[in-house]
């Protein structure tokens, strides 16, 4: 590495800004804009469910990253990517084949921001030391958090105000729409394309190679390796190329599996698919909910307010929970508090059978509703979280963690593709319900799994 490279403080806020962002744009922002262009709750769960697909699979390409140049590159190139697919979001959307063009652009968004999310993580541990990584985790995920709250609230917020000033203007609803969303995906473009710039300048060089090699007793092993000689003796430039690649991949999910037996891993593969099967679906439709009309069950919410909900409140609620969860794991730990998280995870969805029954207008009163349900999902999802750190522990923890990860992503693909079609079916308040019996299933779980009692515990 250069050691003349720059403070992290110059390039850690952007770096994990960026890193947010686009993740946000393809599942929260592209829900929005595809429903106020007009299409149903069925296809627009459907769709941008898809897009999970990404960090799904993102276990198994990952290793190959590589074989093909450095972290660094792979960062300004999907920044530079994610800028053109957020432009070609925009370009398109006045467009009378905006719905295919649209679709396009945002798959290509979300792979090149699952493929960022392995360069730029990457990048983190390779550029710094443990005292380095350890001083700067929580100012990466304050960052990422900002990003959060910029996308949320920021750009829905602005596309609600220009829509409003559109239809002051005379435009007919979808144009209308159309060239708000228009205008702030090319924002948020210009932003990518500044931030590969700026990053191409100022991110720490780094030659990081993937090697294969063997263990004493024939047993493949894969070397992560950062500018110096692997365990094997051989350089660290030098690999094996795709067969390596593969092999290792093998072997890592095989080890991963080899730490259950059966019924633990039927088990932890149950809790991981059932844990969020309720939020899965709630996330899919909840902010559809509150934009929807009166008549069709909603509240009728302009975006700007369901920005300043769900993005502002929401966001300072979750987080607000997370960090709460964190205290009570580090006291408690993680199996003593497993089944009360699972309650506050689940139990505050109800909030939404009650606004939807009574579709009030009263907007203190869906602050109030969100922030708890918001503030229950945060401390909940600790728990889920930290199962998946405690079984990803020995020797590929790094790895196996990417592979629990991919697991968690595909539980909220598959149910997030069939919520709005349940809700289309059911109506919003029997929907709310149903996602309320979908949380049922972890209870019962739970107190099946095997957890170290200490685990958690500081």
């Amino acid at each position: 590495m250069d050691k003349r490279q720059t403070t992290p403080w110059a390039w850690i806020p952007t770096l994990y800004m960026a890193e947010g962002a686009p993740y946000f744009a393809v599942n929260t922002l592209a829900m929005l804009f595809l429903s106020e262009m007009g299409l149903s709750n069925t296809d627009v769960a459907l769709y941008t469910s898809w897009m999970y697909l990404p960090w799904v699979i993102k276990p198994f390409w990952s290793p190959i990253l590589d074989l093909f140049g450095s972290k660094k590159m792979w960062v300004v190139v999907m920044q530079f990517i994610v800028a053109i697919a957020l432009g070609g979001v925009a370009f398109t959307a006045p467009c009378d084949f905006w719905l295919n063009a649209s679709l396009a652009f945002f798959w290509l968004c979300a792979f090149a921001s699952a493929t960022h999310d392995i360069a730029a993580d990457g990048l983190y541990i390779l550029a710094l030391d443990t005292n380095q990584q350890s001083f700067f985790v929580g100012i990466r995920n304050t960052f990422y958090r900002i990003s959060t709250v910029l996308c949320q609230w920021g750009c829905l917020v602005l596309a609600g105000q220009l829509f409003e000033q559109n239809t002051v203007d005379g435009m007919d609803v979808i144009p209308a729409h159309a060239s708000a969303w228009s205008t702030v995906f090319y924002i948020m473009a210009i932003a990518f394309l500044f931030l590969s710039v700026y990053h191409f300048a100022f991110l720490p060089n780094d030659k990081k190679r993937l090697e294969i090699g063997r263990t004493s007793d024939d047993e493949m092993l894969s070397v992560e390796t950062y500018g110096r000689t692997s365990q094997n003796g051989t350089d660290a430039q030098n690999t094996l190329g795709l067969d390596g690649i593969v092999a290792s991949l093998k072997n890592n999910f095989k080890s991963f599996f080899a730490k259950f037996t059966g019924r633990e891993l039927i088990l932890a593969l149950l809790f991981i698919f059932t844990y969020r099967l309720g939020e899965a679906q709630l996330g899919k439709i909840a902010q559809l909910f509150l934009k929807d009309t009166y008549e069709n069950g909603g509240l009728g919410l302009s975006l700007t307010d369901v920005g300043n909900i769900y993005g502002l409140v929401g966001v300072i609620a979750l987080m607000t929970g997370g960090v709460l969860g964190g205290i009570a794991v580090s006291r408690y730990g993680l199996k003593k508090m497993m089944f009360p998280m699972l309650l506050f995870m689940n139990i505050p969805n109800v909030v939404y059978i009650f606004l939807s029954s009574t579709q009030t207008a009263f907007l203190p009163t869906i602050y109030t509703m969100v922030a708890i349900e918001q503030f229950g999902y945060g401390f909940g999802f600790t728990a889920f979280t930290l199962y998946l750190v405690y079984i990803s522990q020995g020797k590929y923890s790094t790895t196996h963690y990417a592979i629990c990860t991919g697991l968690m992503a595909l539980g909220m693909m598959i149910p997030g593709m069939i919520a709005g079609y349940m809700q289309e079916t059911l109506g919003y308040t029997n929907f709310f319900v149903w996602v309320c019996i979908c949380t049922i299933p972890p209870f019962f779980i739970a107190p099946l799994l095997k957890i170290d009692k200490e685990f958690g515990v500081k």
